[in-house]
């Protein structure tokens, strides 16, 4: 008797965790994942910018740096290379609404 009703307590106070996390701290993760999106497409682009012509950091220290870029690149291509919609960018959130 006494395990159900604890069980109900935890999934309400679950529940509510949830709801607090949404209304409070959602935004704010999903700022930071795009922001570290961003971030490692400029650092990508930086260090492979020399391979399609746009020369940002002298080749030497870019080819020190390729071995840690390895296993990215092809995610890296996909993000930066795929079609996008208009209304897709993060000005026509409704931030506040």
């Amino acid at each position: 008797m006494w395990g159900a009703a604890a069980r109900r307590v935890r999934g309400w106070l679950r529940t509510l965790r949830e709801i607090m996390y949404g209304a409070t701290g959602y935004e704010f993760e999903q700022h930071a994942a795009r922001a570290r999106a961003d971030l490692e497409n400029l650092f990508t682009f930086m260090i492979m910018g020399d391979l399609i012509g746009v020369p940002v950091l002298p080749p030497y220290y870019a080819l020190r740096l390729v071995p840690y870029l390895v296993d990215t690149v092809p995610a890296w291509r996909r993000r930066v290379l795929r079609e996008r919609q208009p209304f897709e960018s993060d000005a026509y959130d409704l931030h506040g609404v």
